[in-house]
């Protein structure tokens, strides 16, 4: 294994370039795509789908992106970061007319699902391994700070728009709005995203495999936390729309204020994250992302959501930024796709665990619990932080 950080093009110190520009905003295009369709849930409530099948109906996308992860990680390897890239825009954006054609909970919604999830699983892999390989050891945490900005962006302004188009055009009016946000995402990674210099594509080193990178202990904590801080993530996010209408209120401005915060906080103290260290600020923020989600329950409805919003978003965003970067430090410029693959599905299976495994949770001790259940598991991140080797990295 060759020395931590090194690439052999030399990465260059200069953040903002026409390529770091183009993949930003087709991640912030395929992420609003996302965030359109965490409203989701309301139209599957609307074909008369119990908690439980909202859950497994949305987990799917995520399942499908994890199980597609190793197999995309490859790719990236074998063909390059812009050809997954835009090969991925391509699945997403064909999943995404198909919404409009479903109007029941069955196996082709499923199947839809499935598709999609396999697009954003090969943009993702494509566009981390891109950022990982290309920014410079010394400004991986500004990096992937504005990584963080762009995807917060797209899905804290997306569900905003989507309830605004449900209410004037109905859930027709949602879908449409997703087709555009992958069309221009898919726009952007052909016309300027390249795959970056360094040793030819399917060259690949002794010990690179996902069963060598689980073995290095300080990673695999890491791992552990990102499991932890993406499932308490992932409940908030497909389940605050639910929550928020059984009290009479919009999930909208709660998912506004709370990416607001994230990506206010990633602009100002993005450079904390090279200069500070990734876990100092990691342990700085679990706690916060922890009470955001306990105070969801008796807050959504009250002027205090705004409280929530901003420390779970605040902390979102720090965390988002710290475990990327810590994520990119591994191994060499040949080992980060595999690392960031890796990485990005461990991410993803949170947000199955966080639709499924809460979906469950929800149907048996209700909307409310489900949110006291999911703070308190949080906490689980920071004593990872704290008393593993995670500290190593």
């Amino acid at each position: 294994m060759t020395p931590r950080n090194q690439n052999p093009a030399g990465p260059s110190d200069v953040l903002w370039n026409r390529q770091f520009l183009c993949v930003n905003i087709s991640l912030f295009f395929m992420f609003a795509n996302v965030g359109l369709l965490y409203l989701y849930p309301l139209a599957l409530k609307a074909m008369g789908a119990d908690p439980r099948a909202i859950g497994w109906v949305m987990g799917t996308f995520s399942i499908a992106a994890v199980l597609s992860r190793p197999l995309m990680g490859s790719l990236v390897g074998r063909m390059g970061e812009q050809r997954t890239i835009s090969g991925g825009m391509a699945v997403a954006l064909m999943s995404s007319l198909s919404y409009g054609f479903i109007d029941e909970v069955s196996p082709l919604m499923l199947l839809i699902r499935i598709i999609h999830g396999i697009g954003f699983s090969a943009v993702i892999a494509g566009g981390f391994a891109l950022v990982a390989r290309s920014a410079s050891p010394l400004r991986r945490g500004m990096a992937f700070s504005m990584v963080g900005v762009s995807l917060m962006a797209g899905i804290g302004l997306a569900p905003s728009i989507g309830e605004a188009l449900i209410g004037r055009h109905g859930f027709s009016g949602l879908y449409a709005a997703a087709v555009g946000a992958v069309l221009l995402g898919w726009i952007s990674a052909m016309t300027g995203v390249r795959s970056p210099q360094g040793p030819l594509p399917g060259q690949q080193e002794a010990g690179t495999g996902y069963l060598a990178l689980l073995k290095n202990r300080p990673f695999f904590c890491l791992l552990c936390s990102t499991f932890i801080f993406a499932h308490s993530q992932a409940t908030l996010t497909n389940f605050l729309a639910l929550i928020a209408a059984r009290h009479e209120a919009l999930a909208g401005p709660f998912f506004f204020l709370a990416y607001l915060a994230a990506i206010t906080v990633l602009l100002t103290l993005g450079r904390l994250v090279d200069r500070y260290g990734q876990w100092c600020l990691t342990c700085f923020s679990y706690p916060f992302l922890s009470l955001g989600i306990l105070l969801v329950p008796g807050a959504i409805a009250s002027p205090l959501f705004g409280v929530a919003a901003v420390m779970f978003g605040a902390a979102m965003g720090l965390l988002f930024a710290a475990h990327n970067a810590l994520a990119a430090s591994h191994g060499s410029f040949r080992e980060k796709p595999a690392v960031m693959a890796l990485f990005t599905g461990v991410y993803d299976s949170g947000f199955i665990t966080g639709a499924v495994v809460s979906g469950w949770v929800a149907h048996r001790v209700g909307l409310d619990m489900l949110f006291v259940v999911s703070g308190c598991f949080s906490l689980l991140g920071l004593m990872i932080a704290l008393f593993s080797p995670m500290r190593k990295l």
